[in-house]
């Protein structure tokens, strides 16, 4: 019966994220749309339990801030760990800020992370991070460093 109820929740979301970027797209420069569709792979990904797109994204010497630094294997381990305390998980990312260097090989991504989860449908756990990006164009946008902090701290 789950996968009954996740297919029309899975064609609801990528509707939602073909959405925003059409909007968004009237806007934006080709660098934005870039960062903004890796956030929405990385959302999904954070959703679907895929710890190999979200490690694609970071670069071989990302930094992770979230309380104290984590290079890219404890990262891998903290969302393994958490992937399968909470196997129902959500994620919504709220006020994305983008912001391209000159030379448009750097930029910044600030933005609000919603993030709940659980063992059911209903959530037993839930926050909210305030979170600062760093990212870097090697071929594709990949995140440099990241430093989140809880809203309510």
């Amino acid at each position: 019966m789950s996968a009954v109820l996740s297919r029309p929740k899975t064609a609801a979301y990528l509707l939602m994220i073909a959405l925003q970027l059409l909007i968004s797209g009237c806007q934006d420069s080709p660098p934005e749309e870039a960062i903004r569709a890796a956030l929405a792979e990385l959302e999904e990904a954070v959703e679907t339990g895929d710890t190999g797109t979200i490690m694609d994204r970071l670069t071989d010497s990302a930094v992770i801030h979230r309380g104290q630094a984590m290079d890219r294997q404890t990262l891998q381990r903290t969302l393994v760990g958490l992937f399968f305390r909470y196997p129902k998980r959500q994620l919504t990312l709220a006020g994305i800020q983008i912001e391209i260097a000159p030379g448009g090989n750097t930029a910044r991504a600030r933005f609000t992370a919603l993030v709940w989860g659980g063992r059911n449908v209903l959530p037993e756990n839930a926050d909210s991070y305030q979170v600062d990006s760093h990212w870097v164009k090697d071929g594709d946008w990949k995140i440099e460093s990241l430093e989140s902090n809880r809203v309510y701290e």
